[in-house]
This record gives C-alpha cells, sequence and structure tokens, in this order.
C-alpha cells in the first residue's frame, strides 16, 4: 500500500525522473520479467570520456520497481560509467530515504541488475577486437589502476581488496562465460555475478560484467569438446587463460585507461617478466598459467603469490567479507555436475568401437572412444587378472588401447605451440600434469615443435595436456605447451 512507502519513494511516483527510453542507445539492459509483472529496463547514450550523457528508464509492475529506477536513473545521469557502476544497493536505498518496506527489496535488486546489463551490453558492442583475439594493447599509456577479475569467491574478492589497501584504483569484472543456472556454484550463474557485484559494492569497488559466452565457446568449449572426440585430453582452464580470461580484463583496463590487469591465482611475477611459484606450494597454479603471452603477462599482478590460502581467509575475515567461507571451485565450471563424459556425449557424435591390447587382440567393445582418457583404468568394462589402463586413443579407427601400468611409462613427448618467457635453454623440469611433481628433462627444438626427453619415467601422459617447464631450481616458468604426440619407454 502506498502509504507504508516514505516520502522520497512518493516523490519519485509521484514525480518520475527520467522515465523513457534513449533513441538509438550505447546500451540496453532488462531485469525481472513480465510473467511475475516487476520489470525494469535501462537505455543508456554515453559521451566523451564515458560519462552516462542521458538515462532513461522504463519500470513495470510495483511501486517499489518504479520508484527504484527513477532514483537510480537520477542518480547516475552525468557521471562517468566507472562512477555509476560503484554505485551500491545502500547508495540507492539512501536516495529512496531508506531501505524498502518488507518484501519490496527486490525494487533495489532489479534497478541495479537492468543498469548493470545495459553496462554489459555497452562493453559487448565493442568487444568485435576480443572476439577476433586483438581487443589489448601494452598498457603502457594507462594511469596507476587495475581491472580485477571478480569470480564470486574469497580469492578474487582478496585480490581486490589487497590492491585498493594497496593505493591503486582497482575496477572488478565478471566474466559471464556460459549459462550457468541459478542457484548453482558455476561461477557465471546469475546468482554468482550479483554476490560478486555486493561483495565489490561491499568494498567500494565498481563492478562491471562482460558477456564472454560467444569467446568462451569458440576458443573453450569447442576445444574441449572436439579434443575428446580426437583422443585428447583438454584442460579448459588453460585454454580459457590463453584465450579468453585475461584478454578480457585487459580489453576493459585498455578502454578504462588503467595500466594493470589482475587475477586471483596463486602465482608470482618475475622478471622478463615469467611467471613464479607462490608462497603457498599446495594452491600453486603456475601449471595452468604458462600460455598468458608476454605482453601480458607483464601488466599482470598476481597478490595472492605472497599469501597462503589460510592467511586469504583470515583477511577476509577480517574485514568482514561474506566470501570469506565460500567453498572451493570445481574443477570445469561449465559442468558443475563433474561428469565431462556425458557433457561431450551431448555434443558429439561417438561410434562404438573395439578395446584392444598393443598386439590388437580384441578384449571387448566399447561405446565410443570421448568416453577413455589416456591412464583411465575404471569404467573399461573388460575383465583381466591384472589391472589395465588405457594406453592410446585412436579415434581413426575407433580403438581403445590397454595395457599393464609399465605400458603407460613414457620417455618422450612432442610439444607443440610453446609459448616461451625464458631462454628455452634453462628449461630443465618439465611438469606434464596438473597434480603430478616435475620431472628432469632437455628440450630440443625441431621443425614439428620441440622434442622433450624425460630423465626419469612418467606414467599417464595424454596428449593434450600441458607440458610446462621449470627452471633447475624449480621456481620459474620457463615457458609451456601442449603435448601432441607421447613416445613409450
Amino acid at each position: 500500500m502506498p502509504e507504508r512507502y516514505g516520502p522520497r519513494v512518493i516523490e519519485h511516483l509521484v514525480n518520475p525522473r527520467n522515465a523513457g527510453e534513449v533513441a538509438g542507445p550505447s546500451g540496453v539492459g532488462e531485469a525481472g520479467n513480465a510473467a511475475c509483472g516487476d520489470q525494469v529496463r535501462f537505455t543508456l547514450s554515453l559521451g566523451e570520456e564515458l560519462r552516462l550523457e542521458e538515462v532513461r528508464y522504463r519500470a513495470y509492475g510495483c511501486a517499489a520497481c518504479i520508484a527504484a529506477g527513477s532514483a537510480l536513473a537520477e542518480l547516475v545521469e552525468g557521471r562517468t560509467i566507472v562512477e555509476a557502476a560503484r554505485v551500491s544497493r545502500g547508495e540507492l536505498q539512501e536516495a529512496l530515504g531508506g531501505p524498502l518496506p518488507p518484501g519490496k527489496e527486490h525494487g533495489v535488486t532489479l534497478a541495479l541488475d537492468a543498469l548493470h546489463r545495459a553496462f554489459e551490453d555497452y562493453w559487448s558492442r565493442q568487444g568485435d577486437a576480443l572476439l577476433a583475439g586483438d581487443g589489448f594493447g601494452d598498457g603502457s599509456g594507462g594511469r596507476r589502476g587495475v581491472v580485477a577479475a571478480m569470480s564470486g569467491g574469497v580469492d578474487s574478492a582478496v585480490t581486490a581488496l589487497l590492491l585498493k589497501e594497496r593505493g591503486y584504483e582497482v575496477v572488478a569484472v565478471t566474466f559471464r562465460l556460459h549459462d550457468g543456472e541459478p542457484g548453482s556454484r558455476s561461477c557465471c550463474s546469475p546468482d554468482t555475478v550479483l554476490f560478486a557485484r555486493e561483495t565489490a559494492h561491499q568494498m567500494g569497488i565498481p563492478h562491471f560484467t562482460l558477456n564472454l559466452r560467444e569467446l568462451f565457446d569458440r576458443r573453450v568449449m569447442r576445444d574441449f569438446v572436439g579434443s575428446y572426440a580426437a583422443g585428447r585430453t583438454p584442460n579448459p582452464c588453460v585454454a580459457c587463460n590463453a584465450h579468453v580470461k585475461f584478454h578480457a580484463a585487459a580489453f576493459l583496463a585498455d578502454r578504462l585507461g588503467l595500466r594493470h590487469v589482475a587475477t586471483g591465482h596463486y602465482a608470482r611475477v618475475g622478471e622478463g617478466p615469467c611467471l613464479e611459484r607462490p608462497e603457498d606450494g599446495r594452491k600453486d597454479q603456475t601449471y595452468v598459467l604458462w600460455p598468458v603471452p608476454r605482453e601480458l603477462l607483464v601488466r599482470t599482478i598476481f597478490p595472492l603469490g605472497d599469501y597462503r590460502k589460510d592467511e586469504v581467509r583470515r583477511m577476509a575475515e577480517e574485514r568482514g567479507l561474506a566470501v570469506a567461507r565460500t567453498p572451493e571451485s570445481q574443477d570445469i565450471c561449465f559442468i558443475p555436475d563433474g561428469d565431462y563424459r556425458s557433457f561431450v556425449r551431448r555434443r558429439v557424435r561417438s561410434e562404438p568401437g573395439e578395446i584392444v591390447d598393443r598386439r590388437g587382440r580384441v578384449l571387448g567393445r566399447h561405446a565410443g572412444v570421448v568416453n577413455f582418457t589416456v591412464g583411465q583404468r575404471r569404467g573399461l568394462g573388460i575383465s583381466a587378472s591384472t589391472p589395465l589402463y588405457v594406453t592410446e586413443v585412436r579415434p581413426e579407427s575407433r580403438r581403445v588401447v590397454v595395457g599393464s601400468r609399465r605400458e603407460l611409462e613414457v620417455r618422450e613427448v612432442l610439444v607443440r605451440s610453446a609459448n616461451w618467457f625464458l631462454d628455452p635453454r634453462e628449461a630443465a623440469l618439465v611438469q606434464v600434469r596438473y597434480n603430478s611433481e616435475p620431472v628432469p628433462c632437455e628440450v630440443e627444438e625441431n621443425g614439428d615443435g620441440w622434442e622433450v626427453r624425460l630423465l626419469e619415467p612418467v606414467f599417464g601422459v595424454a596428449p593434450g595436456q600441458s607440458a610446462v617447464f621449470y627452471t633447475r631450481d624449480g621456481t620459474k616458468v620457463v615457458g609451456g605447451g601442449i603435448i601432441a604426440r607421447r613416445d613409450a619407454a
């Protein structure tokens, strides 16, 4: 009922500000839906210095949505896009004279979300360079500021907080990579995007969302599915770091005139630039960061490289951040249930075939090669007197080769698509799986890539995985590449 609302809300209802539509808008955003009756729509026009020259809204449904839309449009018009992206729930509530009545708080949420979706639409209209793979510069002309990727977890939140406390101008960004389900733990679910924004605003940091679905689909998901169909074992986190996250953060930093980018990875940037191991060896993520281009690495800051995980959680608790006890994220963000085989099967046709030993003797049949990866022991569907492992996947003949653990032993690999931070001659150790220990190696270039001789045998090396090279003391990443071939001992 109208009498439940305060005088400022009534004023916005009686005398709404900025109602209507911007002709030829720079960005459009909507939140809510007509089915439930509450919907807010923002259109905006940006001018020089990314200033919001004109902001218009339309709201349908309850009085709270209409008043919140009016108040927010009035608040942000004339501000820069960064200033507008800092406007928090508390600031909007203050403009409305305080919190809305119980059951009506969603009006503030919908208005803010509609505005941020308009910002998201604006950045998407600038994103052709990202899709082309050249959407970033060297940051040399930027001011002392940083775009910090924020996933909704504790690591990325503390990253942004530390940078702010060190005096950087910080802008947070969350990437919408795929269609995460509402209520899920996926880094891209609508709930997680809202949570990340609330956390950034709690720290007084502006927040943007970038829609990278098309780029992520092109450069990560298609490769993931195609790799399994081709008998390789991909690492989607490596592909995302190589082609999506760091490029997108730099893209936004360039357009905001900021010099640096940052993520919540546990790593360090050393001279060269090169990657260095972090303080917390148990959280070391250098293995998945090897493909970051040198021109991006020189702009990158990893604040968590100097801390242990328990220290990061303690800092979040001491500063009252709601993310302090969020659980660790799942391995593959776009497969929240962890069943990657079902995910691949839904997207690629895989014909039945034979399971054979290394001499070609048929031991059984399978439903498709996408169900298998090198080193796999469980789920083979055959019985034997000794344990059998997948030693090779041959999609062209639809055969899966199995053998003893001894037959998984590898002494040489061919590595392609290499990215070097230091002189390849400094490569003395190589790590061929995320959770494995580096082993001594020798590296030699040939016309087809890099031949890597392992001075100790390694088991379960799978084409498609990464080979990451370290200096003799194991502290610095020399470079990395993708394993294209493995030669048994």
